[in-house]
């Protein structure tokens, strides 16, 4: 009994080491002591990197329209990009789609982005692409810290900043982040990461959703 208390204390911390709860603005505000690690995680990204590449605008936007679909459906939805509209589906059609919900205060996520920025790398000129979902925490100030970020980090992937959840609550609720979903190209979610992965393990991941 007690060598399986310990097993599931143990598999417990590892969860928590490897993701961050998804909470909303309001629940942070109760939480002073929580606001305050939040605030210095987020200083910490700022100062943190060390990429030296090339200045480029990262791309990042808010949603303008989002379109619910069926449970185990991509959700699609609508942003401006050089004066254009733009579609989800139009932007990832006949492609796997790597899609990361994640968030700059979240330390799990940020661990994990430099494998995800080799695998969208690798896979520009192949058959899948990679999309992150920003959960921020500070809404005011999230298009400026996600581009901020994005920029030091050299993260030339989209991001689309889902500022009220919206995207989140149509797949269904995001309870943890890093959560990654694995659609295949006919716009099927077919394998669901929650925690923070390496490269080889997202790169397995879309080698079977070409099965």
């Amino acid at each position: 009994m007690f060598n399986r208390a310990v097993l599931i204390l143990i598999v417990l911390f590892a969860f928590s080491f490897n993701s961050c709860r998804s909470e909303s603005k309001e629940n942070i505000e109760t939480k002073d002591e929580f606001v305050e690690v939040t605030e210095l995680s987020q200083n910490e990204n700022l100062n943190e990197s060390t990429d030296k590449s090339p200045k480029f605008e990262p791309l990042v936007f808010v949603p303008k329209s989002i379109t619910p679909a069926k449970p185990g459906n991509i959700v699609d939805f609508v942003w401006v990009q050089n004066g254009k509209e733009v579609k989800f589906s139009d932007y990832t059609k006949g492609k796997i789609v790597l899609l990361n919900f994640w968030g700059t205060w979240c330390p799990p996520c940020r661990r994990e982005i430099p494998d995800l920025i080799e695998v969208h790398n690798e896979g520009e000129t192949k058959d899948f692409v990679v999309v992150g979902i920003t959960l921020e925490r500070d809404v005011v100030n999230a298009e400026t810290n996600v581009k901020d970020f994005a920029k030091q980090k050299g993260i030339k992937y989209l991001n689309i900043i889902d500022k009220d959840q919206s995207i989140a609550r149509a797949y269904g609720g995001i309870n943890a982040v890093p959560t990654t979903f694995i659609i295949n190209k006919q716009g099927k979610i077919v394998e669901t990461l929650v925690g923070a992965r390496m490269k080889q393990d997202f790169i397995d991941a879309i080698n079977r959703a070409r099965k």
